[in-house]
């Protein structure tokens, strides 16, 4: 009898065993996905919970002038050398603003989130692939920030934005 109770004890220990390996080559499988979704895609969301660690927004209060007024500069920062700003402003840039060509910022239901699930970013993401390997993977593509903030009810703000990195092509 108490052999009997041994080998169930071992049975349920391999499949416990089991069910966690199927659970993570499945979830590699789907990052691996994630990933060629994100390299083929020409835009790419990023999203900023301001509650999390290492995220940060910080508001520009340049009054004075027009084409600063609306900017914001959203931070993902470990430290100095893994540190991907994101730019957003009514213009992408001065030549914009004497244009008068603005970013696009429009409203979407809060169903985009799970529609675009693959290319969404967050800051985990940058700290899992490395902030110089996801910047080198993003720096060619239009770039939108949602910021968890701005989301009202079902509504979500998705704006422009512009990607910079001071340490990403040092050598």
């Amino acid at each position: 009898m108490l052999m009997n109770h041994q080998k169930t004890a071992n049975k349920k220990q391999i499949n416990t065993i089991l069910i966690i390996l199927c659970i993570l080559l499945f979830k590699i499988d789907l990052f691996s996905q994630s990933l060629e979704k994100i390299k083929e895609s020409d835009t790419i969301y990023i999203f900023m919970d301001l509650n999390k660690k290492y995220s940060i927004r910080d508001k520009n209060f340049n009054k004075d002038s027009e084409y600063e007024k609306n900017r914001i500069t959203y931070i993902f920062s470990i430290d100095h050398y893994n540190t991907v700003m994101f730019t957003s402003n009514t213009y992408k840039d001065r030549d914009s603003y004497r244009e008068g060509i603005k970013n696009d910022e429009r409203m979407e239901k809060k169903s985009f989130l799970k529609e675009n699930k693959d290319i969404i970013l967050d800051i985990d993401f940058f700290i899992t692939n490395g902030f110089k390997k996801t910047f080198v993977m993003l720096y060619k593509k239009t770039i939108y920030l949602i910021d968890k903030d701005e989301i009202k009810g079902r509504k979500i703000k998705v704006k422009q934005v512009r990607m910079s990195c001071l340490t990403c092509f040092e050598e």
